[in-house]
């Protein structure tokens, strides 16, 4: 096992269960929080009516049509992040590892933009399958360089954080070039601002099957932490298990990316917060990502809604405030051990 594996194994600290409880009830009130705060405010108790009963009036219509799709989207998005940022780590064994990190948020948000200038009508929908092809280059392109067995943990981030600047510089350059909207420069910013049901629907169907088989497989991941004879010897096929994990990610990243832009810092929090919580068994430590990042994310998006008040920064802006210091922490621990 590797120093950036074992980093990457704790012991549970508390109860899964309990934990999952906490995180759960956590979620359900900053959520509710989001749909009663805005400029057009409601008490907590009205919009909690008005979401198990709607009643046709215009704030009810505001719950439906603005605030509850907006709250879907962010616990969607921050559900795939999460999930993904375990993946990565995982199939990595580096702890520094997530979709930001290994630039395919980058990768993703490059070919969506290619896309939105070679096509100037394409939809959210249409964003799907550029962001797979954008996000699983690169994927490949680290994914190769991690097993080329020439880097150790520090390098192959510094590597992947490397290409993301690279790829965001390319972006910009496309952007300045053709004289973009200020629709798509929001959207690299990273926001669920102006949510609709459509960019749901969009990613829902990722979110259920990605996360869902992720879980399903959840104990099989483990096998990609050990070495090699260690997994044959429990009858698992790091090759195939393997790659059922870069395609998840894949998956998960890219329709995350599709439908927000790209948000950081998810990916790469989530898995070690709940790894400190909870221990390093995998199925757990899935089950429980999968509801603290979309915690995680729906308290950046409240955070930067309130901030600015009337106006709102994009959510991942504010995930950048509160990660970037945290990036810091996790490279310094790592150069000490």
């Amino acid at each position: 096992m590797t120093a950036g594996s074992g980093a990457m194994v704790r012991q549970a600290t508390g109860s899964p269960v309990r934990l999952a409880l906490g995180l759960v009830l956590a979620l359900a009130a900053v959520v509710l929080a989001g749909m009663s705060f805005g400029v057009s405010g409601l008490p907590v108790a009205r919009a909690l009516r008005l979401l198990l009963a709607p009643d046709g009036s215009p704030d009810s219509a505001l719950v439906w049509d603005v605030r509850l799709p907006r709250a879907m989207l962010a616990m969607l998005v921050g559900a795939n992040l999460a999930i993904a940022g375990v993946l990565i780590q995982t199939l990595t064994r580096n702890p520094l590892a997530s979709p930001q990190t290994f630039g395919i948020n980058a990768g993703a948000s490059l070919v969506i933009v290619i896309s939105l200038i070679a096509v100037p009508g394409l939809g959210a929908g249409g964003t799907v399958w550029p962001a797979f092809v954008g996000a699983a280059a690169v994927g490949l392109a680290m994914w190769a360089l991690s097993v080329s067995g020439a880097m150790n943990e520090m390098k192959l981030a510094l590597a992947g954080i490397s290409i993301q600047l690279v790829l965001a510089a390319l972006v910009q350059a496309i952007l300045i070039a053709n004289n973009a909207g200020q629709d798509i420069v929001y959207w690299l910013a990273g926001s669920i601002n102006g949510a609709q049901w459509h960019r749901v629907w969009i990613i829902l169907p990722f979110t259920i099957i990605g996360g869902g088989i992720a879980l399903v497989a959840g104990r099989h991941f483990g096998v990609l932490a050990l070495d090699g004879a260690t997994g044959v010897s429990l009858g698992q096929s790091a090759r195939r298990v393997g790659g059922l994990a870069a395609v998840l990610i894949v998956l998960l990243a890219g329709s995350a990316v599709a439908v927000s832009g790209p948000i950081g810092f998810i990916g790469l929090l989530v898995p070690h917060i709940v790894r400190r919580l909870a221990g390093s068994d995998q199925f757990t430590v899935i089950a429980l990502s999968a509801i603290a990042g979309p915690l995680l994310l729906s308290a950046a998006d409240l955070l930067g809604r309130v901030a600015a008040f009337p106006a709102e920064t994009p959510v991942g802006i504010v995930t950048a405030l509160v990660g970037a210091p945290a990036l810091l922490v996790i490279l310094w621990r790592q150069r000490a051990a």
